[in-house]
């Protein structure tokens, strides 16, 4: 990835750190609790969390690991910074890009990558980097979203956005949305022995919950494009679009999500 791209998403992620872990975004701990279960890590295993954000996994992983520990990593420093806020003996945290791990080859027991690998232009060589990092015998989990995640609100909110003369692009986790895509990518990694988990998160949301959705996470990213009256234009417009939505009984916001955890060989 250049350097100007990875600067922007470390920016991004330095400025919503704060509103990250909004209670509207609860399809982020659930996730964090579906990806532990299917790991099934033993009580004494030392984990990787690669791209750990506020520590979502992480934290939630040393409180199970009464007897391992854990180590997060992430590039953007105002998401450690809120990770660091839970004190536990058994868990540190680092900043570090996730395309220069400065770790030992074979020195985890496991490691995760909770929505986080589709930021890499080159995922296979990232996800062979993180691999190589764990013991053989050991696992490897990834969680990403399904192809319909976010709808129909995310639709609702492109198509606004481009009204204001702005151009959008594909979700970076377009590229690994579908289950084939998602074995394709492992196997060009060389892990065959893979595993993978559908989990169907969905729940009902108002239009302010929507809105502390998109300023707390990836979306502020295009907002940040646009001046502070059109920013407030397209707030005012694209809430009541989604409040129409809210009243016609369609404000369900699907977050499909996928889990994929691979054996070391």
């Amino acid at each position: 990835m250049d350097a100007q791209r990875k600067q922007f998403i470390q920016n991004t992620f330095d400025t919503v750190a704060p509103g990250y872990d909004h209670p509207a975004m609860a399809f982020f701990p659930a996730t964090a609790e579906r990806l532990l279960a299917h790991l099934q890590l033993d009580p004494a295993a030392r984990l990787l969390d690669v791209c750990c954000g506020t520590g979502m996994v992480s934290l939630r992983a040393a409180r199970m690991l009464t007897e391992g520990a854990v180590v997060g990593v992430d590039l953007s420093s105002g998401m450690l910074d809120q990770a660091r806020q839970l004190k536990l003996d058994n868990v540190e945290f680092r900043q570090m890009d996730m395309e220069a791990l400065d770790f030992e080859r074979h020195s985890f027991d496991a490691a995760t990558c909770s929505f986080g690998l589709f930021f890499i232009d080159d995922m296979e060589q990232a996800l062979r980097e993180i691999a190589a990092r764990i013991k053989p015998g050991g696992k490897l989990a990834i969680s990403t979203f399904a192809a319909d995640a976010f709808e129909p609100m995310a639709s609702l909110f492109l198509r606004r956005y481009e009204s204001f003369g702005q151009e959008t692009r594909d979700a970076a986790w377009k590229r690994i949305a579908t289950e084939s895509e998602l074995r394709a990518l492992f196997a060009t990694a060389g892990l065959d022995e893979v595993v993978i988990h559908h989990e169907p998160l969905s729940y009902p949301l108002t239009a302010p919950d929507w809105w502390a959705i998109v300023w707390n996470a990836g979306y502020r990213g295009y907002l940040q494009q646009l001046s502070e009256a059109e920013r407030a234009a397209f707030r005012q417009q694209h809430l009541a679009e989604i409040e129409q939505l809210c009243a016609a009984g369609k404000g369900r916001l699907n977050v499909g999500v996928m889990v994929a955890v691979a054996r070391i060989g």
